[in-house]
Order: C-alpha cells, then sequence, then structure tokens
C-alpha cells in the first residue's frame, strides 16, 4: 500500500513537472514569435505618402545687357515619401508579459525613411546663349524638390500617419496570439 501511495505521488508529481514544463515552452515559444515578428526587418515604414507639385525657377543673369532675360524654367515633380521606424533603435523596447497576456513596445520617434522622386521634369524652358541654365542649376533644383516632397510630407501629417498605423499593425499581429498590446512612442504617446 505504502509503494502504490508512493508511486501514484511520484506519478502525480512527474505529470505535473511535464505539464508545467510544456507550458514554459509554449509561453517562451509565443514570446519569440511575437519578438520575431516585431524585429524581422530595423526600418518599418508604416506609411507611405505621394506627392507631386510644380515649381517656377529663375537663374540670374551671368551677363546684363539690355537684350538678354533672366533664364526661368517650369518644372513638375512627383515622388513618395516612405515614413516609419528604426526598430534597431536603442529606443525600441518589446515586453511580453506572460501572467498578463500583454505586449509593451515601445518605439523611436517616428520619421523620414525615404524620399524616392519619380518624376522630375521640366516642362518648359527659356534661356539664351549668354544667360543658360547650367546643369548645376538643375542639380540643385532636383535636391530642392526632394526637399520640398519631404515638407509636403511632414505637413499632410505622415509621422501622425505612420504612428497610427504602426499601432493598427502591431495591435493585430499581438491579437492574433492572444495578447493586448502597450504602445507608446519613445517622446511620448503620438
Amino acid at each position: 500500500m505504502v509503494i502504490g501511495c508512493t508511486t501514484l505521488i511520484a506519478a502525480t508529481l512527474a505529470t505535473g513537472l511535464m505539464i508545467a514544463q510544456r507550458t514554459r515552452r509554449e509561453t517562451r515559444s509565443e514570446e519569440l514569435a511575437i519578438l520575431q515578428g516585431v524585429r524581422k526587418v530595423c526600418k518599418l515604414s508604416t506609411m507611405e505618402m505621394s506627392l507631386a507639385d510644380y515649381a517656377r525657377k529663375t537663374v540670374p543673369k551671368t551677363v546684363d545687357l539690355p537684350f538678354t532675360k533672366e533664364p526661368t524654367a517650369y518644372l513638375f515633380y512627383s515622388g513618395i515619401v516612405s515614413a516609419g521606424f528604426d526598430v534597431c533603435d536603442n529606443a525600441a523596447a518589446v515586453d511580453v508579459i506572460h501572467a498578463k497576456r500583454e505586449v509593451r513596445m515601445v518605439l523611436p520617434p517616428p520619421r523620414i525613411l525615404s524620399v524616392d522622386v519619380q518624376r522630375f521634369e521640366t516642362i518648359n524652358e527659356d534661356s539664351g546663349f549668354l544667360n543658360e541654365i547650367a546643369p548645376a542649376d538643375r542639380n540643385r533644383w532636383y535636391g530642392e524638390a526632394r526637399a520640398a516632397l519631404e515638407r509636403g510630407a511632414l505637413a499632410g501629417g505622415v509621422l501622425d500617419r505612420a504612428t497610427a498605423h504602426a499601432r493598427e499593425l502591431f495591435a493585430g499581429f499581438v491579437g492574433s496570439h492572444g495578447y493586448t498590446l502597450t504602445f507608446t512612442v519613445a517622446d511620448g504617446e503620438r
């Protein structure tokens, strides 16, 4: 009888240990899946904004004679601005709290990740042989077009939209694993 009770107690303890160990493995597996899902990419682009604009540009005269005029050009440019987060930044953190089934995520402030000028055209150019538009002028205008696209995206709220979209993406991802998300941005809630 004592041997039977001892065997029963030992079997119960062994079964309990195996179940606890399996639960820890499953919990760790879920945690790794969430962490790997978040850290698959360092640069997480959560918003792209397409923009287009035109501009009139002039170049000062190099030769100022009565019959010469200031060279002018009308430009059209368009592009895509991507905004998001650098997840590999030191400010980024992901903590999984299994007891509460909660994922706490802190991301660095969103920023412009890329500006892709897809179209840059001179629609109309008017210059003379004494006062002409140089390649350096066109290169400068291209840089100004890139900067204008970036300013336009910032004015259009691309960073706030990137934050809102990241919150939706991560909430859906961790929600599919049965967890809730606490999402903050390093410089404060957006």
